[in-house]
């Protein structure tokens, strides 16, 4: 085993933090058969994916890809435990690097920046007295389309460690979205015409990055823009004023600067419309004096509810999540928002 590299790396490679990192892997999955298999001897795996590491052996994947049906479909991306092990361990080193760096309304799968805290900033957006109208864009297959060039130099912007460095262009190189997708878009459209592009859905890694690919587009939106009312969850972006006229004309710039990043925003989801006709957001419906759970969401939990209770599915555990989101709903009037 290669034991040479920095202090920074052996720190990271160490078993020690391995270990926490397989602590945080399986957290709420101990039920899962290869969390399970893992867990019979996690010591054995762990100095594997160590002396892998440290060798500078180690390879990622090889994913599998299954379709979950949601509100859509999605394609979801599979990494192998050992891969999950070594996104905690990034994950863990770069989240201190990128967090202050983010914009305070930059959500998604940060500490105390989940959907619920987006939810309730956008709340208290919509009652400010000077935002009427709402600008809500997504971004077409966003975690296919990320640019891998671009995404490298981001990600790498801050890191100093050699060896570092290089596991995480691994990482990136590890995964190229293939042309499943292509019919969805133009045939001279960057989507099309960029070969090395693409993120797994699924990875935690993954989830920082969407975040760090898009940080200089938020701090634009802020800066360049002076938009004042801005939440991004991921690729759900929403620009709140009291104009729509120039709403529009924000929405358009924003447009064009993701299309410099090689992003299509897809057409069919570009809303711009009164706060008074509610915000839909994440499962969510805003309203400038309440917050109600979104027809889906509803759907989903009076459906579980009759397999539940006729005794063909136990949905306990399932039920218990619906409930919780229905307490983040009600008026927002008397309640202070984060």
């Amino acid at each position: 085993m290669v034991e040479a590299g920095s202090s920074t790396f052996i720190q990271l490679t160490s078993l020690d933090n391995l270990f926490q990192c397989w602590l945080k892997t399986r957290k709420n999955k101990s039920q899962r058969p290869r969390v399970q298999r893992f867990g019979e001897d996690p010591l054995r795996y762990l100095v594997e994916i160590r002396n892998r590491l440290r060798a500078r052996t180690y390879k990622f994947g090889p994913y599998k890809t299954f379709v979950v049906k949601e509100k859509k479909f999605r394609h979801v991306v599979d990494a192998p435990m050992k891969d999950r092990i070594v996104h905690w361990m990034l994950y863990r080193y770069l989240l201190p690097i990128w967090e202050r760096r983010f914009i305070h309304d930059t959500f998604g799968n940060l500490p105390e920046r989940g959907t619920h805290a987006a939810v309730k900033r956008l709340a208290d957006f919509a009652r400010a007295q000077d935002a009427r109208y709402v600008l809500q864009l997504d971004i077409s297959k966003y975690f296919y389309s990320v640019n891998h060039e671009l995404l490298k130099q981001r990600v790498l912007r801050y890191v100093g460690d050699h060896d570092v460095r290089q596991l995480l262009v691994r990482l990136v190189d590890s995964f190229i979205t293939d042309n499943q997708f292509d019919a969805l878009f133009p045939a001279d459209s960057m989507y099309r015409r960029t070969l090395a592009k693409g993120m797994p859905i699924g990875n935690l890694s993954s989830q920082l990055f969407a975040n760090i690919y898009l940080n200089e587009f938020d701090h634009w939106v802020k800066e360049t823009l002076r938009v004042r009312y801005y939440v991004r969850y991921v690729d759900d972006m929403v620009v709140l004023a009291d104009d729509g006229a120039a709403l529009r004309e924000i929405g358009m710039r924003m447009i064009e600067r993701l299309a410099a990043d090689g992003l299509t925003v897809h057409p069919k989801k570009i809303r711009l419309a009164p706060i008074t006709a509610g915000i839909p957001f994440l499962g969510y419906v805003i309203w400038p004096n309440h917050i109600s759970a979104g027809r889906y969401v509803r759907g989903r939990y009076l459906r579980r509810l009759r397999q539940h209770e006729s005794g063909g599915f136990n949905y306990s555990e399932t039920l218990a999540s619906y409930r919780s989101i229905f307490q983040h709903t009600g008026s927002t009037i008397y309640r202070g928002m984060a």
